[in-house]
C-alpha cells in the first residue's frame, strides 16, 4: 500500500488532509515494470493515471507525423526523464475523458513500481467527496497549465529555429 507520507507530496494531492489521502490510498493499485518495458504507448487509449513510486521513466514522442507500417522507420525523441524522488505522475489526462488517447510513450528506464488510479474509481470518489475533487482537479489544472506553457515556449523555439534555417 502506498504510504500516506509519499502521497501528500504528490503534486495532484497537495493540500489534501490525511482523511482524504486515505480515500485516495484505497483506490490505488500497484504495478511493477522491468527496465526497458513500455508502461504507456503513444496513441493507445487508457483510463489510468500513474504515480511513479520507485524508479525512473522516460517520456518520448515519435518524430514523425506520417503513418508508417515499418516501426523501424519511426524514431522516438525523449522529451523528459522522471524520477520517483520527484513524486512524478503521468497519464493524468485519462482522468478527464473516457478512453483517452495517450499523447506520448512512457518507458521504464529502471525497474519501476507505480501506483495506478483508474478513472472510474477516481470519479466515483470525487462524486462522493466534492472537496477532494475540487482540490485534486485544481492541482491537475495547475500541472497541465505549467506543461502547456512549457510546450508553447518549446514551439516558439522550434518555429524560430526552423525560420532561421529556412530563412
Amino acid at each position: 500500500m502506498v504510504q500516506l507520507g509519499f502521497l501528500k507530496n504528490v503534486p495532484v494531492f497537495i493540500g489534501l488532509p490525511e482523511e482524504k489521502l486515505k480515500k485516495i490510498q484505497e483506490i490505488i493499485t500497484e504495478e511493477q515494470y522491468a527496465a526497458s518495458e513500455i508502461i504507456i504507448k503513444d496513441g493507445d487509449h487508457g483510463e489510468t493515471m500513474y504515480i511513479l513510486l520507485d524508479g525512473e521513466v522516460s517520456i518520448s514522442k515519435k518524430l514523425t507525423l506520417l503513418p508508417s507500417d515499418d516501426e523501424h522507420d519511426v524514431k522516438d525523441k525523449v522529451l523528459i526523464k522522471l524520477s520517483a524522488r520527484h513524486y512524478a505522475i503521468f497519464g493524468e489526462m485519462a482522468l478527464f475523458e473516457e478512453k483517452s488517447e495517450r499523447s506520448a510513450t512512457v518507458g521504464a528506464l529502471t525497474h519501476c513500481k507505480v501506483g495506478t488510479i483508474n478513472r472510474a474509481d477516481f470519479l466515483q470518489l470525487v462524486e462522493k467527496d466534492s472537496e477532494l475533487g475540487a482540490i485534486t482537479f485544481k492541482n491537475i489544472a495547475i500541472i497541465l497549465s505549467e506543461r502547456l506553457k512549457k510546450a508553447n515556449k518549446d514551439i516558439v523555439k522550434l518555429t524560430t529555429a526552423l525560420s532561421l534555417a529556412l530563412g
